[in-house]
């Protein structure tokens, strides 16, 4: 699965993009510049193991609505 989430076209957040490996036990996040699409970060989670780190990284790129909303788009994807 990859999902790509343009978010914050004027202030935080830039793009976010969310893959999982083919068990969907490792998920890897990658932020972008909106603007430039230069990769700002790259982190590697284990799904669901690190459910709260994934949370608190993604409240740290964005609001914690739209980190709500990758963590229920995730949760729908990989059931």
């Amino acid at each position: 699965m990859k999902k790509t989430f343009k978010i914050g076209e004027c202030c935080a957040g830039g793009i976010i993009e969310v893959k999982t490996n083919g068990n969907n036990n490792g998920l890897l996040i990658v932020n972008c510049d909106f603007t430039t699409n230069a990769q700002i970060g790259v982190r590697l989670f284990r799904w669901p193991l690190d459910l709260f780190n994934i949370e608190v990284y993604l409240n740290d790129l964005t609001t914690s609505y739209y980190a709500s909303k990758i963590i229920d788009y995730i949760k729908e994807k990989t059931k």
